[in-house]
């Protein structure tokens, strides 16, 4: 089993463990599955390269801290299938040598709750894809969240977005639903970074020199 497929089985297993609840009661993990005391939780969540997530329903609540940034390394089958994915989705093949970077739309809040009619998030520039084409052979693609609904916001008449239909991304890498956006980027030998939620282009930028 892919380790990066680990985080999806804890989640459909949060889920489930619900259900056998009878009390409302407050539950608390980290990423792998720990329990946590509500003092380790607290603790975790402040971290800077950690955050929280929150669920409830019925029964039950629950916090689960996050690991904001994660290196990793895609099966060979994963990644064949990643690759036949996005071909399937942007029409265009992925050479063997070329390095991917994925810009993904989190299911967000409504766009009345935004003051702005459009975003002023700088990833969205017209140099953001040119910045990432002087620093290595890239392949980039704008991928959202099939439920999302502030593609307006984000400049859908600028931006190529092209919706997750099949949520591989969302049951490969981002299970969980934080806000804003994530980016992923993967080496032609399978390898990975990402970073969840809240960031600029210049973020994208300098991890895309390092890493690539």
């Amino acid at each position: 089993m892919d380790s990066i497929k680990s985080i999806t089985y804890l989640a459909l297993f949060l889920f489930s463990f619900t259900c056998l609840s009878q009390t409302k009661t407050i539950v608390l993990y980290n990423e792998d599955g720990t329990t946590l005391t509500k003092e380790q939780f607290l603790t975790s969540s402040r971290l800077k390269d950690k955050f929280s997530v929150y669920y409830e329903n019925d029964t039950i609540k629950y916090g689960i801290v996050l690991n904001r940034i994660k290196f990793g390394t895609i099966s060979p089958s994963t990644f064949s299938e990643l690759k036949n994915y996005l071909t399937q989705l942007s029409g265009t093949p992925i050479l063997a040598e070329q390095n991917i970077v994925i810009n993904y739309l989190n299911k967000t809040p409504l766009t009345s709750q935004n003051k702005q009619p459009k975003s002023s998030w700088n990833v969205l520039d017209r140099d953001y894809t040119k910045g990432l084409h002087r620093i290595a052979d890239i392949r980039q693609f704008w991928i959202y969240h099939p439920e999302t609904d502030e593609l307006d916001y984000y400049q859908k008449n600028n931006i190529n977005w092209i919706s997750d239909t099949a949520n591989f991304f969302k049951s490969t890498f981002f299970p969980f639903d934080v806000r804003y956006a994530n980016y992923l980027l993967i080496k032609p030998d399978g390898s990975y970074f990402y970073q969840l939620s809240e960031h600029s282009k210049y973020t994208i930028w300098d991890r895309a020199k390092s890493f690539f």
